[in-house]
């Protein structure tokens, strides 16, 4: 059964949907969903997904919605771009997305169901579940800021995914706003998918060419930005500060300069969230500030031990993250080409390690 409103999936016996009161269905129409029109209407994918219309364009790929043949549940079907498509590194991320969600299986991560090239021009098509709603990115370029009680609900759901991606072996590497999908009407208790995970770390992958920086540098660990190995204390370190920008309604280092914002990565501490924002829970505040050290030794270990803090918070107990910690350091690159890259950027702020 499923809610033609917000998209969510419910056991047999629900009649009506939990969170926004709209009559479940079998079988939701693909009139109720939006989509524009698109010269690739009709087409047929993997002799089983019609496209049905346009929904939007990212950076690198296209997405369609589809009916599926066999059950007529909407799909949306994201299709590599040129000149992408043409790039063998490219595509082989592309395709690791669904490698990735195969192998992990989690509820709060978009699930793909099938893979494939497109008949007349070879490119790569990944079809995955229809997701209603909006983007955690979205969201906080309309509303500024999220408040804590429809935040936290959310990102222990994205904590624990990436906590069951960590224990299969998969780092996500890009975490951030966009990347992180909220489903259901405007100020309902979300539910939250973790998507994209084109630019994850598989533990077999040698994709990742040494001394190139790939990420989002406004949620990048030091460590990435410094081309050294990334770990599940990478995630942590991006999520929280994604936390901290939504909560906060800005970032810890506001600046236009994508070159500025990695040297702060490395050397800059980041103001207390507090700093910003009024009343926030000050054991909230802690566990966002361990997520987000330099060291990443100082950080929480895994992903499991920031979701037990976000379970603590608001419980009356306090969580295990100090609630004063040490002056932070500037993250000290351990191999030589680190080294390098992180004087090099650390120029940018005048600063050098």
């Amino acid at each position: 059964m499923k809610c033609p409103r917000c998209n969510r999936f419910f056991q047999e016996g629900f009649k009506f949907c939990p969170y926004d009161g709209a009559e479940v269905q079998e079988r939701v129409s693909l009139s109720a969903y939006r989509s524009e029109s698109t010269k690739t209407g009709d087409t047929i994918l993997a002799d089983r997904y019609r496209v049905r219309g346009f929904i939007g364009k990212g950076a690198m790929a296209r997405v369609y919605l589809a009916e599926d043949a066999n059950t007529g549940a909407a799909v949306a079907i994201k299709v590599l771009e040129d000149p992408y498509r043409k790039d063998a590194n490219v595509r082989a991320r592309f395709m690791r997305e669904a490698r990735s969600a195969s192998l992990i299986g989690h509820p709060s991560i978009v699930r793909v169901f099938e893979t494939g090239e497109r008949e007349e021009d070879g490119a790569p098509f990944l079809v995955m579940e229809f997701l209603l709603g909006e983007s955690v990115g979205a969201f906080l370029r309309r509303e500024g800021k999220m408040k804590p009680e429809l935040a936290l609900p959310a990102f222990r759901q994205a904590a624990s995914a990436l906590s069951a991606a960590h224990r299969v072996g998969i780092i996500h590497r890009d975490i951030k706003p966009d990347n992180l999908f909220l489903i259901g009407e405007p100020g309902d208790p979300y539910e939250l998918k973790v998507v994209d995970f084109g630019l994850s770390r598989e533990p077999t992958s040698n994709l990742t060419a040494a001394g190139i920086v790939l990420g989002t540098p406004a949620y990048m660990a030091p460590e990435q930005v410094a081309t050294e190995p990334v770990d599940a204390r990478t995630d942590v370190y991006a999520l929280g500060m994604v936390m901290y920008r939504a909560l906060a309604g800005r970032g810890p280092f506001e600046d236009d300069d994508e070159v500025a914002t990695m040297a702060h990565q490395i050397f800059t501490a980041p103001p207390p969230p507090s700093k910003f924002v009024r009343d926030l829970d000050p054991w909230l505040e802690a566990v966002l500030l361990r997520a987000m050290r330099k060291d990443p030794n100082e950080r929480y270990p895994k992903m499991d031990a920031l979701v037990d803090d976000l379970n603590l918070v608001g419980s009356g107990r306090p969580p295990r993250a100090p609630s004063v910690l040490a002056p932070e350091k500037p993250f000290i690159a351990s191999t030589v080409l680190g080294g390098l890259i992180a004087k090099s950027i650390g120029r940018t702020i005048g600063r050098d390690p």
